[in-house]
């Protein structure tokens, strides 16, 4: 037996073709990164029959007589295929190849003096079903070069009575929670995970929810609003400001609801919780009903009907303007302007995946690190469709001979295979999680469902119930 490598494979099947036709005695198994080919030389009268067993995974060649010089065992060095066992006995000979992962049928070519079997490795089994009228589930088992991937996900329609929004874990901004906790609370058909997130739970990036904005967005990343029937993506800017009465501009605001530093202002509003907790060499001005209410140093009481404004180095020269009484007004506003299309809620994600229709990554852009540009990956992504309709997709990962991971590159292929013509990238790793109906699809790396910041919820939507 000849085991071929790639390489040279073409060139050697073409020979062993030849050799097979007019001598009958050259057996050659073909390792290419698509398929595995396995030539055997065919006498006259003699019969081959293949079949299948898939746990574990095995193609069974048997034959009425035995295969001339052909090895009891041979281990192989390939993604798919492990070993090769041959054995004769009184009714002829079994060759049988073990494979570590489910591979489709072969297709069967026969010829005077010569039987050839060809096992694709590179395939995509995908299956679909309706979860509710517009929203359909879709499940792949796939293969390539690299190894198989188990890939789910979510085809939504926005027309049809349902809405996407974002939840935070334990609905406050420090915490975790599961993705299926997340979605029995808010009594989701579905829901995957979300955003990057602190150790805190805190996510990283812009949040919106319900057209609240909880958190400004990091590094002009790319990020996905949806609203009432509506779904768009882009680089995201924000820009905050304090004024006082007449339209006076006191200064600008550096972020929202995460920790003060240095010569900084920033707001923390009740999605924080109850205190700042913040330190003592701050200044902070507590604001209820656009009034300034108190004035202290660190650690202030957030008011359900108000927010705080604590400075810290140049800042706090500005804050120190304030005194108990004065009128505040506090605005934000994000570029592009969403607000005028309706959107409600926002998620900041990255690196873009697709844009327009065609492959864009935006890692280094983005100021990715490794961790999340290079190598395969667990991946959770999320895309809009041409027509509007919008595409949660998981993909299970470091689970060898089961699903390996894609790369953003192979992720973002994926997503345009799934129609997407804009996509991007979320939280992945042991974070990605998909629920439908309340039970868990994939399988989570971490071997169990690990908590997150936050979650992306398939919702009734009560104000349009019906289809368009």
């Amino acid at each position: 037996m000849r085991l071929v490598l790639r390489k040279t494979a073409v060139l050697v099947l073409i020979f062993a073709s030849f050799v097979l036709v007019n001598t009958a005695s050259a057996q050659t198994v073909t390792l290419f990164s698509e398929s595995i080919v396995l030539t055997l030389p065919k006498s006259p009268g003699q019969v081959y029959a293949v079949s299948y067993t898939t746990n574990p995974m095995k193609v069974v060649v048997d034959s009425n007589f035995p295969i001339p010089e052909f090895p009891p065992s041979h281990p192989v060095s390939d993604v798919a295929l492990k070993e090769i066992r041959y054995s004769e006995g009184a009714e002829g000979s079994r060759l049988v190849l073990d494979f570590h992962y489910q591979v489709p049928t072969g297709v069967v070519a026969e010829g005077e003096g010569f039987f050839q079997l060809d096992i694709p490795k590179t395939f995509v089994n995908t299956t679909r079903r309706m979860v509710e009228p517009g929203v359909v589930y879709g499940h792949q088992r796939r293969a390539d070069s690299f190894g198989p991937n188990v890939v789910n996900y979510l085809e939504i329609d926005l027309w049809y009575g349902f809405e996407v929004k974002l939840a935070l874990a334990q609905n406050r901004i420090f915490g975790s929670e599961k993705v299926s906790a997340i979605a029995k609370r808010k009594d989701a058909i579905a829901a995957v995970n979300g955003a990057f997130f602190a150790s805190t739970g805190r996510p990283l990036g812009i949040f919106m929810i319900d057209g609240e904005l909880i958190s400004e967005p990091y590094a002009n990343r790319t990020a996905l609003g949806v609203g009432p029937r509506l779904a768009v993506m882009d680089q995201v800017s924000f820009e905050g400001k304090v004024f006082l009465e007449d339209d006076f501009l006191l200064t600008s605001i550096d972020g929202l609801n995460r920790p003060r530093l240095q010569d900084e202002l920033i707001v923390y509003t009740k999605h924080h919780g109850t205190k700042t907790n913040t330190n003592a060499y701050g200044y902070e001005v507590v604001v209820v009903d656009g009034v300034v209410d108190q004035i202290q140093q660190g650690n202030s009481t957030i008011p359900p009907d108000g927010l705080v404004l604590s400075a810290h180095g140049v800042q706090r020269e500005f804050l120190a303007k304030l005194k108990v009484g004065d009128p505040v007004e506090v605005t934000f506003s994000l570029s592009p302007s969403w607000d005028a299309l309706g959107v409600t809620q926002i998620i900041g994600g990255g690196p873009r995946l697709v844009r327009d229709g065609e492959l864009h990554i935006t890692g280094e852009e983005e100021r990715f690190r490794d961790d999340v540009l290079v190598g395969r990956a667990p991946r959770t992504a999320i895309g809009i469709t041409d027509d509007g309709k919008l595409l949660l997709v998981t993909v299970n990962g470091r689970q060898p001979n089961i699903s390996v991971g894609m790369t953003l590159s192979e992720l973002g292929n994926l997503l345009l295979e799934l129609g997407a013509l804009q996509a991007m990238n979320l939280d992945g790793g042991g974070s990605t999680t998909m629920v439908i109906r309340n039970l868990v699809l994939n399988l989570p790396s971490d071997g169990k469902e690990r908590p997150v910041g936050d979650a992306i919820v398939v919702v009734t939507d009560v104000t349009s119930p019906l289809p368009r």
